[in-house]
């Protein structure tokens, strides 16, 4: 960690701090796309929820790094918080801010009763820091992750 931060929820009516951080891991989703519709998208997420975290440096009013999970409840794994989001603006990376929040998300499945925590990350060249994150934070690849394109839905 080279530089201090504060970690704290990102609630819906606060979405645009977090834009650019999801825009810098997603940028042709509709739901980054403004404000308003990653506003609709928190509001319609249904009982599996999705909340944000965001890392913020003095100074800056937009969050440097941040990260999307929800609590879902798995056969398999049991009750688990999954990751969807965790991201970093490239101007941010290097400075432990994906640490910290990997740290948070962990303290915050043992809060919330969670058996595991869990998430999955593209792959290819410029995946690889994140995946050494990943590895230093103890977590291990378990399964590969398909997925069968259906169209572009709106939820």
């Amino acid at each position: 960690m080279t530089e201090p931060r504060d970690l704290r929820p990102i609630p819906p009516a606060q979405a645009e701090l977090a834009l650019p951080a999801l825009r810098a891991l997603r940028p042709d989703s509709p739901h980054t796309a403004t404000p308003d519709a990653l506003r609709t998208f928190l509001s319609t997420t249904g009982p599996e929820g999705y909340a944000l975290i965001g890392a913020f440096e003095p100074g800056r009013e937009e969050a440097a790094a941040v990260a999307g999970y929800r609590v879902m409840h798995l056969l398999w794994a049991g009750r688990t918080l999954y990751v969807d989001d965790l991201s970093t603006l490239p101007g941010a990376r290097g400075r432990g801010h994906a640490r910290a929040l990997l740290h948070w998300l962990e303290a915050r499945a043992r809060e919330l009763g969670c058996a595991e925590l869990h998430l999955d990350s593209g792959v290819g060249e410029t995946r690889h820091a994140a995946h050494r994150l990943y590895h230093r934070a103890g977590m291990n690849i378990t399964a590969h992750h398909f997925s069968l394109p259906l169209g572009r839905g709106t939820a």
